[in-house]
């Protein structure tokens, strides 16, 4: 076994423990506050600091910063490389609080942008008749009026009362501009994946309670960037495993902080509880940090102010020119590497347009999406990024590109078949992870529908986290830049054009994020061959071939196990759904490694030399 597939191995390992834990924070969210407008509040005020830390902490600054730190420190030695270490986190926390500072002081202009208009609902007429109830109630719309507390509210007339309609309820302002007065609509309060012809009435308007939560959770930003450097200086130093366990740590600590501090707000975890669980995101932060401490201090970092900045007229300047270099590298990169996070962001901003839940059941389905692409996608690059830095000084093009091929087909071993059982499944393992308490079987429907649409886009989204830290190794990071503006600009129109125009469901825009991803990664394929001069064809194709065969063996199976023993999954005890999704996973699992042994897949024959190796030499 090579030392990139034993190091991807140790990180998949890691960063499986990282991913489940997540899953299970998804799963305390859901199951105590269900698909609603309350919790889309929630993931919607953590989206902007966790989207700003995916992007420039975690994305560009951490891969320029693991770049030219692996190169200072095979160049130059360990103690260049901790003086480079100093001076960029120092620099990286006095620029962070400037921008929490920022964000805290925009939140509420952010948030009124975020969120479509509101209107209160009034339904004048049949209130006599307060024994007759309806979750969908025919009424006809009377016009926008202004009530006596000078807010206004949408006025329809009903023969009966519609079932969870209060004072607080809304309709998005949006959805009355083709109605007019005196035309009959269908009211509902019930989610649905298609609200043609149908108009939603949310509970009530929490654009408000989302402002409060951001506010609190803009720290998130700093603590997070601090946690990636920690992150990037220990994968420079060949250790791939804590880092992600750190991951671990902040999601454990966000999920128990969170319970006890929301119990104490309302022990019912009615939507104030929320507050507590945006407490808890702090302290994860902080715990996150806390956990590599004792590693780095092992390895000789100790921590000490250092800006290295000199003033040139009122302009800063690095007097380092590495520290210049790691900065540079991370402008275009912090636009490459936020294609599908911002995408995400896009689908967030449109999802908000839809029923109440569908911002709760694109971030569910998008985690679950995550949890394959981060195990083998995001693991093999980063043991890529110092590998292929290192190479870069000591090695030729046709080394990379081997490397890379190499790197490809082992993610691709792994990505194709997750992107098969999520597909088909994706209704069924988002009903076993997240259907409990208040998530309940419509939720089920809605996020299950968004789930397949990502799949499509698995094995871009991974072979893209594979391929785009090389363009830091090779210092060539404005040409992923580029394509990041124009894919957003798709992102947006194809939102657009599902939502507001043919008024699609959640799942259209999960995939949109799934043809972005696509795109991009063949972009970063054929960008990187001509850069390189060539990709391996003649290393990557035969074994890629051969997991495709395999694949569709397991692709069927998936599909006869989905139409012929899933058909009322939803409904199933809970126990039930776990034996009968384990016993077919198991058998889709051990099928594809059966037909994988048949096709002689070289990855597979990989593994179980070196599993049987490893037995020999402890018998």
């Amino acid at each position: 076994m090579s030392s990139l597939h034993r190091k991807s191995l140790v990180a998949t390992a890691a960063i499986f423990c990282c991913r489940f834990t997540g899953l299970l924070r998804e799963m305390t969210y859901t199951a105590l506050f269900g698909a609603t407008g309350a919790l889309d509040a929630f993931l919607t005020a953590f989206r902007l600091p966790n989207m700003l830390r995916d992007i420039f902490a975690e994305g560009a600054l951490s891969q320029s910063f693991t770049s030219v730190m692996s190169k200072v420190k095979a160049k130059q030695g360990d103690e260049q490389a901790w003086t480079l270490a100093h001076r960029v986190i120092s620099q990286l926390t006095a620029l962070m609080v400037g921008i929490v500072a920022v964000g805290v002081l925009a939140t509420g202009g952010l948030m009124q942008l975020l969120y479509p208009e509101e209107l209160r609902v009034n339904i004048t007429a049949g209130m006599s008749l307060p024994e007759e109830f309806g979750e969908e109630v025919q009424a006809v719309f009377q016009g926008v009026q202004t009530t006596a507390d000078g807010q206004k509210a949408a006025a329809f007339s009903a023969d009966k009362r519609l079932k969870g309609l209060e004072g607080t309820s809304c309709v998005r302002a949006k959805a009355l501009e083709r109605l007019q007065v005196g035309e009959r609509v269908l009211l509902t309060t019930r989610r649905s994946i298609t609200q043609k012809g149908v108009l939603y009435v949310s509970p009530q308007s929490f654009m408000g309670m989302a402002a409060d939560l951001c506010r609190i959770m803009w720290p998130f930003i700093l603590l997070a960037s601090i946690s990636a450097l920690c992150m990037g200086v220990l994968n420079v130093f060949g250790i791939f495993g804590l880092p992600n366990l750190a991951s671990a740590a902040f999601n454990l600590t966000t999920i128990g902080v969170g319970f006890l501090v929301g119990w104490w707000i309302d022990p019912h975890f009615g939507p104030q509880a929320l507050y507590g669980f945006a407490v808890a995101v702090l302290c994860g932060g902080v715990a996150q940090i806390l956990v590599q401490l004792p590693k780095l201090r092992r390895l000789g970092y100790r921590p000490h102010w250092e800006l290295s900045l000199t003033w040139r007229g009122c302009l800063p300047h690095f007097s380092d020119e590495r520290v210049r270099l790691v900065w540079r590298l991370m402008l275009p990169g912090m636009i490459a590497a936020g294609i599908t996070q911002v995408n995400v962001f896009v689908n967030n901003i449109f999802a908000l347009y839809l029923p109440g839940g569908s911002v709760t059941a694109l971030t569910s389905a998008f985690h679950l999406w995550q949890l394959p692409v981060a195990l083998f996608g995001v693991a093999i690059g980063m043991v890529v990024l110092p590998d292929v830095s290192r190479l870069s000084v000591t090695a030729g093009k046709q080394e990379i590109s081997d490397r890379l091929a190499e790197a490809l087909r082992f993610m691709a071993f792994f990505a194709v078949p997750s992107a098969l059982i999520l597909g088909l499944w994706g209704e069924q393992i988002v009903c076993l992870f997240y259907q409990r308490f208040r998530f309940d079987a419509q939720a089920s429907e809605l996020c299950g529908a968004a789930l397949s649409a990502y799949s499509l886009g698995l094995l871009g989204y991974a072979g893209m986290k594979v391929l785009q830290p090389v363009f830091m190794a090779l210092e060539r990071p404005w040409a992923p830049a580029f394509l990041a503006v124009a894919t957003c600009c798709i992102s947006v129109g194809l939102n657009y054009l599902y939502v507001h125009v043919f008024g699609l469901g959640v799942q259209w825009l999960a995939f949109t994020t799934s043809c972005i991803t696509t795109i991009n990664f063949l972009f970063f394929f054929i960008y990187l061959r001509r850069l390189l001069g060539s990709m391996s064809l003649h290393v990557l194709m035969p074994g890629l071939l051969r997991v495709f065969a395999a694949a569709s063996v397991l692709g069927a199976f998936c599909y006869v196990a989905r139409e012929f023993f899933f058909d009322g999954f939803t409904q199933w005890s809970f126990w039930w759904r776990l034996a009968v999704l384990a016993a077919a996973g198991a058998g889709a699992g051990l099928l594809y490694l059966a037909a994988a042994s048949v096709m002689r897949v070289p990855e597979l024959q990989m593994l179980t030399t070196a599993l049987a190796r490893r037995l020999h030499h402890r018998a």
